[in-house]
């Protein structure tokens, strides 16, 4: 995301869109009751037109909408900010009137808060991180196969399908499994060389993953397409498969940029904490908030729409737990819905903490 340019105190913050990182990460920022600006479209009807709609006409125009909402669904490279109209052509009697801006990629937008920006948010927006490296995994089985690409915030599945490899009864066996792996590998290189991904892993049980990438770098060759290939284990194929993979340690240096692998070794271990009865976790921000005050927070855990619904108090907590990690060397890790880690953190209530020391829990409360 480049930022065009902020002002910290007035809560003035203009950026262009460059990825869709940028769209998860602008939709964890917009909140209800701010202000937005950009430039838009909206059908009009100029002054003297019935109500029929004939004569209407879409324009370009500059509105500031108040957020009532924001709706992002990844992988589709938009970013929906719906509101009401404050600010725009006086002509057209606007204000007032429900707008939803359509945010993409190449958008430039202003997003006025209120009361100031945040100091956590300020921190989250200078130290997102871009991706370094496109990269792929193909994780099939002998009866799945599914490519997803690898995102900050989770997986996008790119195709799955049924391997449909030939029966061990099968008296041409043999030549039908070549055909079908060489479907598959030009199907796979085809599609990465579109989504200019740079490193591809294979990952089957058995010796499925070393046939297919053989069969990959085969055609890669025909066509004169550079991919790094790295194979790896994993228990089951497709999309089950793919989650399984990023999960390991095999993979961990390709990945460590996306920040996949540690969010899901940080859930993971607050989890086996937590089936343990250990006193070095806290849930909730207010069992955060009183760890915070001791410094004891090693890793706060944050889901990304715990943190974009939080009201006035809670914001404050928030600053003062971030305060503490600053001050006492803590780390932050965001998470989104989109991440099965995510989903399961919602659960516990959207906000966790693994502790450096123990903290008794009672009540709700750490002590």
């Amino acid at each position: 995301m480049h930022v065009i340019s902020v002002d910290s105190r007035k809560g003035i913050l203009k950026v262009k869109i460059e990825d869709e990182e940028d769209l998860w990460l602008l939709n964890t920022i917009v909140s209800k009751g701010d202000i937005v600006f950009s430039l838009t479209t909206r059908e009009v009807k100029p002054k003297g037109t019935t109500r029929s709609g004939k004569g209407s006409k879409r324009i370009p125009m500059y509105l500031g909408v108040k957020v009532e909402s924001t709706e992002y669904e990844p992988f589709t490279n938009k970013l929906r900010i719906h509101g009401i109209i404050i600010e725009g052509p006086e002509e057209f009697g606007l204000k007032g009137h429900y707008h939803t801006f359509s945010v993409s990629i190449g958008s430039e937008i202003t997003i006025v808060k209120e009361k100031g920006i945040p100091k956590f948010l300020m921190e989250k927006l200078l130290s997102s991180r871009k991706l370094r490296e496109r990269v792929g995994i193909v994780a099939l089985d002998y009866d799945e196969v599914a490519l997803g690409e690898l995102r900050d915030y989770g997986i996008k599945t790119l195709f799955t399908e049924a391997t449909r490899f030939p029966g061990k009864r099968d008296s041409l066996r043999e030549t039908k499994f070549i055909e079908r792996l060489k479907e598959l590998s030009e199907k796979i290189v085809n599609t990465i060389s579109r989504e200019n991904i740079e490193t591809l892993i294979i990952a089957s049980p058995g010796f499925l993953k070393e046939q297919l990438a053989e069969a990959i770098k085969e055609y890669m060759g025909k066509v004169n397409v550079k991919i790094n290939i790295v194979t790896a284990h994993s228990s089951t194929g497709g999309v089950k498969g793919i989650s399984e993979v990023v999960k390991t340690k095999t993979i961990e240096d390709i990945i460590k940029n996306l920040g996949i692998a540690e969010k899901e070794k940080l859930f993971s271990e607050l989890m086996r904490r937590l089936s343990l009865n250990e006193n070095t976790v806290a849930l909730g921000l207010e069992e955060v908030y009183e760890a915070a005050k001791v410094g004891a927070i090693e890793y706060l855990l944050v889901l990304d729409e715990t943190l974009k619904n939080m009201v006035a108090n809670e914001i404050e907590k928030f600053e003062k737990i971030m305060e503490s990690l600053e001050m006492f060397r803590g780390k932050v890790r965001m998470y989104s819905l989109h991440h099965e880690a995510g989903v399961q953190l919602k659960q516990l209530g959207g906000i966790a903490a693994l502790l450096r020391f123990p903290i008794r829990r009672r009540e709700g409360k750490c002590s």
